[in-house]
């Protein structure tokens, strides 16, 4: 799969503590929508498209950790 996924970032302020936050869109289309698509249809535990582009983000951050502790 090409390493080119779309997103957009967005920067939000909390109205209380005047923390600034990043908001992240992540386009699900063309190859990515494909892939996506059949890891639902192959495995029962990803329900819904965030299920799938959370878990892949969740074991991405923790490949990208194991690199830091070596």
């Amino acid at each position: 799969m090409k390493k080119v996924i779309s997103m957009m970032v967005e920067e939000f302020e909390n109205e209380k503590t005047g923390e600034k936050v990043e908001g992240i869109t992540i386009m699900v289309d063309g190859i990515l929508k494909e892939f996506v698509n059949i890891v639902k249809v192959k495995d029962s535990k990803y329900e819904t498209t965030i299920d799938v582009i959370q878990d892949a983000l969740m074991r991405g951050l923790e490949d990208i950790k194991k690199d830091f502790s070596n």
